[in-house]
This record gives structure tokens, sequence and C-alpha cells, in this order.
């Protein structure tokens, strides 16, 4: 391996939590805009992405947090009427959670802003290049799954 490609690596390595970091705070604030906190935003916008009902513990997977601490943030989008909870008829210890009208109405302005600031993050970067960096993500991606099954 040469010099070059071990310089590019670690400049790739170093890039990606900070980008990560810069790119969930631009994405938080633009939550803020619609009164809801990060966690309850990022919660609302994962249950209308997973579509239907999904279960709670489904819900805490996606967003890598546990399913005791998504109660709270569950709790205050029910009492804010966008979403609602109820019981699994296949198993009443899980519990489901969908949109109402008003989160679903709200999940789709919170996408509409999301993807305009992708818009405008990513407007200058030529398509070929977005591409390719998507492709990278996701071989990253795939390998760090690959060593975690495998662990």
């Amino acid at each position: 391996m040469t010099s070059d490609r071990l310089s590019v690596e670690a400049a790739y390595a170093r890039t990606l939590l900070p980008l990560a970091r810069m790119w969930r705070a631009a994405a938080d604030r633009a939550l803020s805009g619609f009164g809801l906190s990060a966690a309850g935003g990022w919660a609302l916008i994962e249950v209308g992405r997973l579509g239907g009902e999904v279960r709670q513990s489904d819900l805490a997977a996606k967003l890598d947090v546990r399913a005791a601490s998504l109660v709270r943030v569950v709790d205050l989008l029910a009492e804010a009427g966008l979403v609602s909870r109820r019981g699994d008829p296949a198993d009443g210890r899980v519990s489901r959670i969908g949109l109402t009208d008003r989160g679903r109405a709200l999940v789709e302005r919170i996408e509409t802003t999301l993807a305009g600031l992708r818009a405008e993050t990513l407007a200058d970067i030529p398509d070929d290049d977005l591409t390719a960096a998507l492709r990278v993500a996701r071989a990253v991606e795939a390998r760090f799954a690959t060593a975690r099954d495998q662990s």
C-alpha cells in the first residue's frame, strides 16, 4: 500500500465523524424550527419513514437508543397529537406507534425542509462525485455490518 493511499484512508476516516456531527447538527436546527426536540423530531421522522405502525422496540433500534429511553419521547409526541400508540393484538407487551393525520402532515413538512437542506448542502457537488461518495459510504457500511455480524 502506498503512503498516498494510507494518507487518503486516514483523512477519509478522520472526516466521517465530524461530518456526521455537522450534518446532524444542521438537521437538528431544521427540526427545532418545527418546535420539536431532536429526539422527538427524529422519532417522528423515522415512524414516517418506516411506514404504518411500528413496534416501539423497532423504532428504538432504528434510532439506536434503548426502548426505555424512547418511552418519554413517544409520550410527548402522543400528547401533542402527532402519534398514536396501541398495544399489539398479537402480543400485549408490545407497543405499536403510528402517525396521526397531524403527525403525517408535520412529517411531510419536515421531509420537505430536510430535502431543501440536502439540496443546498450538496448543490455544488457533481452528480458523479455524489454517486461515488454514496457507493463508498455503502461499501464501508457493509464492511462494518459484516464485521458486526461475525462477532
